[in-house]
């Protein structure tokens, strides 16, 4: 196994808990697409929301978007992805009809922009999902020109202990129909059950005809884990949950906030590059 392809996800994994890209990761990064590496970044994130640390990067650089909903073989053109798998019609207007009126917000994703509605209780949910990734909403004052349609996600942000309730209502109904995840305390995502990273990384490594086995993913979080899993080396950032460390073929030795993923790069550069 030679790897072709590092996958990152963003937080708490490639950067750091201020939401920065390190420069030493900047440069592990350009050195692996200097060495004819594809390099994708994956996270739960919309598409514009990651081009900021596109820029940093100075390279063509593939996306994987909203958690794997949506993939990109290159960042500078979105307008045909290699995969999209969106959220069915029938349960975005159930999860709508099911926040009305609760105090949590909801986030919609559809067609590569984020859609928000604003009432006395989403507010400081907004303000938090907006301060921890820079992404832009549109607001509305109803979801209902939505109905019929398929977004690529949508997102619960409320208070955690409110969301573990939904969550264990969602999981005993939905559950192999609908992926779940929690990707922070206070998020809880619904997508496509053929929407996760996993798949999202195996469409992309397909479009370059590259095989899983030369494929590198680093997560920390339980989203993850599918990608972990399925690639030919997965590592789990030393900041990982157990579970995610389990799902991993190995644990870096560094967190995010140290530099975690320059510093596994120079492992693997000296194993297969050198």
């Amino acid at each position: 196994m030679k790897p072709k392809l590092f996958a990152f996800d963003l937080d708490g994994t490639l950067l750091n808990s201020r939401k920065e890209l390190s420069i030493n990761n900047i440069k592990a990064l350009k050195e692996m697409y200097d060495l004819g590496c594809v390099v994708a970044l994956a996270s739960g994130r919309i598409g514009s929301s990651m081009q900021q640390y596109v820029e940093m990067l100075e390279s063509r650089v593939a996306l994987l978007t909203l958690n794997g909903a949506v993939v990109y073989k290159c960042a500078s053109d979105v307008s045909s992805p290699v995969y999209n798998s969106p959220l069915p019609a029938d349960y975005a207007d159930f999860l709508i009809d099911y926040a009305h009126d609760k105090t949590f917000a909801i986030n919609y994703y559809i067609n590569d922009k984020l859609y928000g509605l604003k009432h006395d209780g989403s507010l400081e949910w907004y303000d938090l999902y907006f301060d921890q990734t820079r992404s832009e909403y549109e607001y509305i004052t109803s979801f209902s020109h939505f109905s019929g349609k398929a977004p690529s996600k949508i997102i619960y942000i409320g208070d955690p202990e409110e969301l573990d309730t939904i969550e264990k209502h969602f999981r005993s109904i939905w559950s192999g129909h609908i992926y779940i995840c929690r990707t922070w305390d206070y998020y809880l995502e619904f997508l496509n059950i053929n929407a996760n990273k996993g798949n999202g990384i195996e469409a992309l490594a397909n479009s370059y005809d590259i095989s899983m086995d030369n494929v590198v993913a680093f997560g920390d979080a339980p989203n993850d884990i599918p990608m972990l899993e399925k690639v030919g080396l997965g590592i789990a950032m030393k900041n990982a949950g157990p579970d995610v460390k389990r799902s991993a073929r190995r644990v870096s030795c560094c967190t995010n906030d140290e530099d975690g993923i320059a510093r596994e790069w120079e492992l693997i550069k000296s194993e297969y590059f050198n």
